[in-house]
């Protein structure tokens, strides 16, 4: 008969030592055999919560052994086939340590060969060493056996998911597997960046051995082209792979270095580039379909475009002689040189120097004359493609009266309410305080001899700054300032001069204009 008894557990990895006893005397009849214990095979080591089988061979020398498989397995199998009958039964018995894997009675083989298993769960066990001791009848053999400590959770990063480039502006998906590699289940805050700033943390708990998805997604990347880490980090590892941006800008970025040569300049002209560069900043997307900012430096070796002031005297293949230039750049086609150029004449107006250098700038930016916008990209500068038109109206003497300016006001508005200005979607217009703030100057002279040495009238002559227009009005009644000033601007803002602006108006025309 067999005695089942419980199969006792182990915990972590075990070393076996020793080897089995050679066997002992036994309780029997006078002279009968004894055993001895051939083997003992048992892993060395046992994880905290692994289970293995222990296996021993028990043998009676002298007992024929008849060539069949008369073998009586332990574990609680039942009794042998075919039993010894001469031989009494034998105590048989596994433990490790203090715990009792097997013991029973069992008949000894015909064969006079026992194979005895037992299993061992280390989860039952401290870590540790431990010994295996198998018996049967008075044969002992031992083994050791290490079970090892449970190891703490410790988290790793297996994988990380993400394609290989990413637009600027789309969304990026990053999604990492990360492995409890201990033995004992804990929690993990998981940081996944990207670049040098966008960050996001997630929290994963995982038993020992178990593993998850952690994904993060950073919405509308915006970096400079080129690769990029993404790092993904737990308290245990860190693992990293490069994912490169795509940028739409030739110039493979955002933002521009912008060296600026003013020397030549007889005044601080850093308001007006930077309402020029913060043209290009506002309107990038609308008219270059690529963001783009600019920032100033020092050093010219370090600057992606050059602006210097210096007078154009050639511009491409053209010359210079019947043609007057306040500007060239470099065109940017398929990829920028290393820098692009842009020059302006330093002798112009403020305002006329802000649409030059807003101008060159769309040059840089790969705009050709004529393409949007339209006005600001003509390929000539007149007061039609600026937008607001800046007038700066002043007296000879120091002192516009009232009625004077009411008049000039009623000409400009009469332009801007046309449908027809050349060259131009409409037209806009704003009185300025000073010469260097304005594209065109009006100037009131009561008494005058810039246009006419006797009688009055007007003209236009060149202005304080290159390029300007002076509309003089000298010893003209206030009633007939509007029509003088229509009729020096029709030329330049309309395609066809009207009529009642031509030198054929009567004076009760010209008090009546614009009506």
């Amino acid at each position: 008969m067999r005695n089942a008894s419980a199969v006792a557990a182990v915990a972590l990895l075990v070393v076996l030592a020793g080897c089995g006893g050679l066997g002992g005397e036994m309780a029997g009849p006078l002279g009968a055999p004894s055993p001895s214990i051939e083997s003992v095979d048992a892993p060395e080591s046992l994880g905290h919560d692994e289970r293995a089988t222990i296996e021993a061979t028990a043998r009676w020398e002298g007992l024929a052994d008849d060539g069949g498989d008369s073998s009586s397995d332990g574990g609680g199998s039942g009794g042998s086939e075919s039993p010894n009958a001469t031989l009494d039964p034998v105590r048989v018995t596994v433990r490790v340590g203090d715990a009792t894997l097997l013991a029973e009675n069992r008949t000894v083989p015909a064969n006079g060969t026992m194979r005895v298993t037992a299993a061992v769960d280390a989860a039952a066990l401290d870590p540790g060493e431990h010994e295996i001791r198998v018996t049967v009848g008075e044969a002992s053999a031992t083994r050791a056996v290490v079970v090892e400590e449970a190891r703490p959770a410790a988290f790793a990063v297996s994988d990380i998911e993400a394609p290989e480039s990413v637009a600027y502006g789309e969304d990026l998906t990053v999604t990492a597997t990360v492995t409890n590699i201990g033995d004992l289940a804990g929690n993990q805050t998981v940081r996944i960046r990207y670049g040098t700033g966008a960050s996001a943390n997630r929290t994963v708990a995982l038993d020992g051995g178990a593993e998850a998805e952690a994904s993060v997604t950073f919405a509308d990347v915006r970096l400079d082209g080129g690769d990029y880490p993404v790092v993904v980090t737990t308290a245990n590892r860190t693992r990293e792979r490069a994912v490169s941006v795509i940028h739409p800008s030739p110039y493979g970025k955002t933002t521009l270095d912008l060296y600026v040569d003013d020397e030549a300049v007889d005044r601080n002209v850093s308001d007006v580039v930077a309402a020029a560069t913060g043209y290009w900043e506002r309107s990038d997307e609308r008219y270059l379909g690529y963001p783009v900012a600019y920032e100033r430096v020092g050093d010219e070796a370090d600057a992606d475009i050059v602006l210097r002031f210096d007078q154009v005297e050639r511009c491409g293949v053209e010359e210079t002689n019947e043609t007057r230039y306040f500007g060239c750049a470099d065109l940017l086609v398929d990829e920028p040189r290393t820098p692009m150029t842009a020059t302006v004449d330093p002798r112009i107006s403020d305002a006329e120097m802000n649409a030059t250098i807003t101008h060159e700038l769309g040059h840089v930016q790969g705009l050709e004359h004529g393409e949007e916008p339209a006005g600001l990209m003509s390929a000539t500068s007149t007061l039609a493609t600026h937008q607001p038109v800046k007038v700066h109206l002043r007296a000879d003497d120091g002192a516009v009266t009232g009625p004077v300016e009411d008049e000039v006001a009623a000409a400009l508005d009469y332009f801007a309410a046309r449908e027809d200005v050349a060259g131009s979607d409409g037209f806009a217009w704003e009185f300025v305080d000073s010469a260097r703030e304005a594209h065109v100057q009006i100037t009131y002279d009561e008494a005058g001899d810039v246009c006419f040495s006797d009688g009055g009238g007007s003209c236009s002559v060149a202005g304080e700054y290159y390029g300007q227009e002076d509309v003089r009005l000298e010893e003209l009644d206030e009633e007939v300032v509007a029509w003088h000033v229509g009729a020096s601007l029709a030329s330049v803002l309309l395609e066809e001069v009207p009529p009642e602006l031509t030198s054929e108006a009567d004076r009760r025309e010209r008090e009546a204009w614009p009506g």
